[in-house]
């Protein structure tokens, strides 16, 4: 990640490459006359949030199709047309969460959604809704549930802002208090500037929000909390007649929504949304007769905007952290305000509200030995005033930083490391992070947890929640606190895979602040340090072109009837091409699929009626004989099917009759053959036995 990579951050073309987003290739459109144009590199790209980073690289399959992704169709293709849900023939349940169901469909021929986040109706338990990024899509999607997450209504499109290209990502929900819900995410635009004769455009970014008031299903209000923009400023002429100055170019990354107290008035949520404001600046130079951007700085603050009107309007920008500025060879340090440092950015940023309106908010800082390499510190600010200022920020943790990549995997994993942080219901502070165990030089990753009982004067000693003695990965924490103050903690872990690639979700809890942590089903007698939730591994190199994307996160939700999880899965790419799924899981049993069928006995070729329920809705249904698909049907709204069949001619006696959605859940039935192949093989050697002896008697009369 060193500064060398960008040396030159500009390459002359005749042409401004356009973003189409949901289209087959990319599209491109002629410069103005006589005009150059400059196709931007940021340096800051590898910081900023995982789809950012894949348009940048040309992987994102929505932007661009990438590369290898072609050779792919074909296997996805016939996956799709046949239903690749059947071809998941095993599953391991873990010992005390339901069945997994994949949420997510495909709409396009990049069946591939990631990043989920999860949200419960704090007045219906039973109202759940899942945010995604879904590459089938320009805008990012939902999906809901009214019966617990047995089944599930979407995908529902949230949009993105007028006049910008598509959504760059990091979907976050969250309800209010009166039941209405909120996306937060970026949105993607483009801004033109000129040098002079010199023609340019680069990538912007707004916080974006948008509502829902029916449950998640519409969301026809979205709105800008901020945007980025692009600034010339300190302009000039030398002595030779050349332009000088510097160029700012802003981007705004990887927001995260909570809503709660506001502090000015009990009886009113507020919302709170924080984002990490990325400024690259560039000095003009020449090349020959050409201007060029030189980089000379990185700077990374993180902000926070507020809204107490149900997200309708916001208050200005709020810088949370103090500005670190990333230096690209010499800078003085007396030019510009701030904390400097040669190879440091801050990310991740994530707000938490107390019961009592304080807000806390807490970021990820690389420290000064480089990003992604070397120590890492975790910093918590406080507000007492509702988000107006923030106290000075406390060192809450200082652990060893995860890289960009694990070395066991080539997915995105950096932002493993930011914090996770959550409010209990007395005003604690809980806070979970992946870091690099320094007792274990070969493993890129644990889970740590620490709080603080003190407002975040003091925090506790990291503890490592995953109980695997190996150096297995873990990676992606999420931490919920349920109205009750009980903590759980899900992250990915791949200590069931022998080669140390396909993940499992795990799972632990804490019924005590967080001073033990372990999982218990005393009928079963379970007692364990932690716990499998997925009941089917997932290989990342099936999952996304090249493996290079899980998402950043994946999502958890607790209330005090249930815990939920939602995570990127890959099971259905290990029978086909590149797929993956919103998996989703809860620690209530799930009604299982059944089927029945009418008759249930006759002779091969009889008609009869199958009938299914508790399936998905609005999914195809493939009904098997033993190992053939003989017909296939589609379930309505309430997740029900009924299908008229031809029993194919089969031998005498039970014949097991299956039926799969696209997802994976399956139902048995039986059909009793009474007359089939074997009848008819007796009916011949009888008829053959009758006509021997009609002979032998024929033989004997002469």
């Amino acid at each position: 990640m060193k500064s060398a990579r960008y040396v030159l951050l500009f390459i002359w073309i005749t042409v401004f490459p356009a973003f189409g987003f949901g289209d087959e290739e990319a599209t491109a459109e002629p410069a103005p006359a006589s005009r150059y144009t400059l196709e931007i590199v940021n340096p800051a790209v590898d910081y900023m949030s995982g789809r950012v980073w894949l348009m940048a690289l040309g992987l994102d399959p929505a932007s661009s199709r990438p590369t290898g992704w072609e050779a792919a169709s074909p296997r996805i293709e016939a996956l799709q047309a046949v239903g690749g849900g059947f071809l998941v023939p095993f599953r391991s349940p873990g010992p005390a969460f339901s069945r997994n169901l994949l949420v997510s469909r495909d709409f396009s021929g990049s069946p591939v959604q990631t990043e989920p986040h999860i949200a419960v109706n704090p007045f219906d338990p039973d109202h759940i809704i899942v945010g995604m990024i879904d590459y089938g899509f320009s805008s990012n999607t939902t999906y809901v549930s009214y019966d617990g997450g047995e089944s599930w209504e979407g995908p529902n499109q949230t949009g993105y802002l007028p006049d910008d290209l598509g959504s760059g990502g990091d979907p976050v929900v969250a309800f209010d208090r009166r039941g209405d819900v909120y996306m937060a995410s970026i949105s993607v635009g483009i801004e033109e500037f000129a040098i002079g004769p010199v023609f340019s455009a680069s990538l912007v970014s707004s916080i974006a929000i948008a509502r829902s008031d029916d449950g998640g299903f519409t969301w026809p209000q979205i709105i800008s909390t901020d945007r980025s923009k692009v600034t010339i400023s300190e302009q000039q002429i030398d002595p030779s007649g050349r332009l000088r100055g510097t160029v700012s170019i802003g981007f705004l990354d990887k927001p995260w929504m909570t809503v709660g107290t506001d502090y000015d008035n009990r009886n009113r949520d507020a919302i709170y949304v924080t984002y990490v404001h990325f400024e690259t600046y560039y000095d003009i130079v020449y090349l020959g007769e050409l201007p060029l951007l030189n980089p000379t700085e990185l700077s990374t603050t993180v902000r926070l905007v507020r809204s107490i009107d149900g997200g309708k309007t916001w208050t200005d920008p709020v810088a949370v952290s103090p500005t670190v500025r990333r230096s690209y060879g010499s800078v003085d340090s007396g030019e510009a305000p701030g904390e400097f440092g040669s190879d440091r950015v801050l990310q991740g940023g994530r707000p938490a509200v107390d019961p009592n309106g304080n807000v806390y908010v807490a970021w990820l800082d690389s420290t000064d030995d480089g990003s992604m390499e070397g120590v890492a510190e975790i910093h918590v600010a406080r507000s007492s005033d509702g988000g107006a200022t923030f106290e000075p920020s406390v060192i809450a943790s200082v652990f060893n930083e995860v890289p960009f990549r694990p070395r066991n995997a080539p997915f995105r994993f950096w932002s493993s490391a930011f914090p996770r942080l959550e409010t209990g219901p007395k005003g604690e502070l809980y806070l979970v992070y992946a870091g690099r165990p320094p007792e274990k030089p070969f493993d890129d990753g644990d889970i740590y947890f620490v709080r603080s009982l003190d407002q975040g004067k003091t925090w506790s000693k990291p503890i490592a929640l995953n109980a695997d003695e190996r150096s297995a990965l873990q990676f992606f924490p999420e931490l919920a606190v349920a109205p009750d103050g009980s903590l759980h903690v899900m992250w990915g872990d791949t200590r069931d895979d022998p080669v140390n690639l396909r993940y499992h979700i795990y799972y632990t809890e804490s019924s005590d602040r967080g001073e033990t942590w372990g999982f218990e089903i005393e009928e079963l007698g379970v007692r364990e340090g932690d716990t499998r939730v997925s009941d089917f591994g997932s290989n990342p190199n099936r999952a996304f072109p090249y493996g290079r994307f899980l998402g950043d996160y994946f999502g958890i939700a607790a209330s005090d009837e249930d815990v939920n999880m939602v995570w990127a899965d890959s099971r259905l790419a290990e029978f086909g091409g590149i797929n993956q799924k919103i998996a989703f899981s809860r620690k209530r049993s799930m009604r299982s699929p059944e089927m029945f069928i009418s008759p249930s006995a006759g002779s091969g070729g009889d008609q009869v009626t199958v009938q299914g329920f508790n399936f998905q809705p609005d999914m195809n249904i493939f009904i098997q004989l033993q190992d053939s698909t003989i017909a296939v049907a589609r379930t309505n709204r309430d997740g029900r099917f009924s299908a008229s069949i031809y029993i194919p001619v089969t031998g005498e006696g039970a014949q097991t009759i299956r039926a799969y959605d696209e997802s994976g859940n399956l139902a048995l039935t039986s059909f009793y053959t009474e007359f089939g192949f074997g009848n008819i093989a007796d009916l011949y050697r009888d008829l053959m036995d009758e006509i021997r002896a009609l002979r032998g008697d024929l033989g004997d009369a002469k």
